[in-house]
């Protein structure tokens, strides 16, 4: 019997699942719960019947969203009559949905903005075949955003295994690795730096993407140690827009035939309309979207590139434009170091003072003094933060993402 989900202590099959698509033929068009295997099985059912679904996050509150009636929210709707075979025609028919998914960004920078997607922009980056069956997917991120769809059609179209691992502890991720076999993990640089340094190597993964966040080669160097056979590549997705790009390092590249979807203006990346979701939120400069991530290219003529940090990230310190980012590479090469997250507080004289948060490994016994002696040799005196505070851990935003507001 094929397996669909292990969530904790839950198992579910495939046959598990058809025999809750047909009882009752009934859906929730705006849903709101914390158990993935009902997210998921509800998500199905929408699909198959090519009926609209708004998709919640399990904590978010009415208030934050605009147009949507606190009364709709977990209300059941009949479903026209229905009846699948097997799981390969439940497939067939969620690919040829005619289903509008409405999906929200985290809101981490204002109100959250709604997104309506298809099948296609949602799908675009799925990959179907031979060689793709029999994977063990980790799902590491929030079922309702744009990456833990994407898992969720890639594993679920090859009839793959998903394992939930989203906001689990590094302990229980080790040992999810080892009992499933898992082969497969896409996740934010987050998500992977919670697992480090690496205990133990694990031969069964066989491919590791990142995604969402800017990772860094030395990230790349510490996911080969925990993953040793593994590929590792990054992706660019946005709630906007969907997959994009793939990287094997930090360099994307625009493939020749899409070229003209793209500019690039003062720095920032601009994504053609035809290649985003709908919203009334979306502000278009002539046909093109301004998607807020700054870029360096690498070589233009061949559209090789590199992201640089989101445009509203950067921070002003005494008249100088400090990137986070930059700085948090640096922080998180400093041996004894796990992670870090550098800010920006308001100052009446620099207009910024730059601040860092840094989480050290277990077994660390690095100092204040120490970190600032190597950041002395590695970084510009103004890009050095002022204050430096050690914590046990970081404030994740509903994607999985460090919280940068």
């Amino acid at each position: 019997m094929a397996m669909f989900l292990y969530d904790g202590e839950q198992e579910y099959s495939y046959d598990n699942l058809m025999s809750t698509l047909h009882q009752p033929k009934e859906y929730y068009p705006y849903y709101k719960n914390s158990i993935l295997f009902s997210l998921l099985e509800n998500l199905i059912k929408a699909l198959i019947t090519n009926q609209p679904i708004v998709l919640l996050d399990a904590d978010i509150n009415v208030s934050e969203l605009k147009g949507i009636d606190e009364e709709c929210i977990n209300k059941a709707v009949s479903l026209p009559g229905f009846h699948f075979e097997n799981i390969d025609d439940v497939i067939a028919a969620l690919q040829t949905s005619t289903s509008t998914i409405t999906i929200f960004t985290s809101g981490t920078t204002g109100q959250p903005k709604q997104v309506v997607h298809s099948i296609g922009t949602l799908t675009r980056s799925v990959r179907i075949g031979e060689k793709y069956q029999g994977q063990v997917w980790a799902y590491a991120y929030n079922p309702t955003h744009m990456a833990g769809l994407q898992v969720f059609f890639q594993a679920f179209e090859n009839k793959n295994t998903l394992v939930n691992v989203f906001n689990n502890g590094r302990k229980a991720i080790y040992q999810k690795l080892e009992k499933y076999h898992i082969t497969h993990i896409s996740a934010t640089p987050t998500f992977y730096r919670l697992l480090l340094p690496a205990e133990k190597s694990f031969d069964t993964v066989l491919r590791a993407t990142l995604g969402g966040e800017k990772s860094d080669s030395n990230l790349h160097e510490e996911i080969c140690k925990l993953f040793p056979l593994a590929k590792i590549n990054n992706v660019y997705a946005s709630t906007e827009a969907g997959t994009l790009f793939a990287a094997k390092g930090e360099y994307f590249q625009i493939p020749k035939q899409n070229r003209g979807l793209f500019r690039v203006d003062a720095g920032e990346l601009l994504i053609h309309h035809s290649l985003l979701g709908k919203s009334d939120g979306f502000s278009l400069d002539g046909d093109y979207y301004h998607s807020g991530d700054l870029i360096e290219w690498v070589d233009e003529s061949v559209g090789l590139f590199k992201f640089k940090s989101r445009k509203n990230e950067l921070i002003n310190v005494g008249g100088y434009k400090v990137n986070p980012s930059e700085v948090e590479e640096v922080l998180n090469c400093v041996k004894g170091i796990q992670q870090s997250l550098v800010y920006g507080k308001p100052n009446s004289l620099l207009g910024n003072v730059l601040c860092a948060e840094v989480k050290l490994e277990d077994k660390s016994t690095l100092t204040e003094l120490d970190i600032r002696q190597t950041l002395k040799d590695k970084l510009q005196d103004f890009k050095i933060p002022r204050r430096i505070k050690f914590v046990d851990n970081f404030s994740l935003t509903r994607t999985g993402k460090l919280k940068r507001s």
